[in-house]
């Protein structure tokens, strides 16, 4: 048979079809397991945060309690705590490191955190696209953004943190399992 052309390798088996519809439903990330993978992110950034903060922040000296029993004592107590316990370059680090962690890793090829990974969980526009930085920043400002408003002040602070807290809850209670954050970047967490 030395004389019969060689016709290559043997042809692959036809399909197999099974029958079953492709899935074609999206699978949105509920409330409960987008804040598991918050606390993971959390628990991640915190490390980080910690670690800067021991070698680059010298301690200060936390304020007294105040002895009057008055509202505006104990404001500018709050307010002192606050600036003993975040100086303004672990507060400006802590913002920045929060900003770059979302927004770098969302618009990265795995278009999610480490702690959306270890969910399976996927960051993406409501087409199923890539996000680009921008979208990926205006995403991620419930995180960042009250951290920054500190150096605003505590007031300002907290309106913001119980803004960005709402806008996080409305996850809860979309359809699509959108918070405020994502409708305004016209992103869609997944699971994978």
């Amino acid at each position: 048979m030395a004389s019969v052309p060689n016709s290559g390798p043997t042809a692959p088996p036809p399909p197999v079809w099974d029958a079953r519809p492709v899935d074609l439903q999206v699978h949105y990330a509920g409330f409960w397991i987008r804040t598991a993978a918050a606390i993971v992110d959390g628990l991640i950034l915190g490390v980080i945060a910690q670690v800067f903060g021991y070698f680059a922040v010298e301690p200060k000296a936390l304020p007294a309690l105040p002895s009057a029993q008055n509202t505006q004592a104990f404001y500018n107590y709050i307010q002192a705590t606050v600036q003993a316990a975040a100086p303004v370059q672990q507060i400006v680090f802590s913002a920045v490191l929060c900003w770059a962690y979302f927004a770098f890793q969302e618009s990265s090829t795995a278009q999610a955190t480490l702690g959306k990974r270890a969910l399976g969980l996927r960051v993406s526009t409501v087409e199923g696209g890539r996000l680009n930085l921008a979208k990926a920043s205006l995403r991620a400002w419930p995180i960042y953004l009250p951290g920054a408003a500190l150096l605003l002040g505590t007031g300002i602070a907290s309106l913001v943190y119980l803004v960005a807290i709402v806008a996080c809850l409305v996850v809860a209670f979309s359809s699509r399992k959108q918070g405020i954050h994502d409708r305004m970047a016209g992103t869609i967490v997944t699971r994978i």
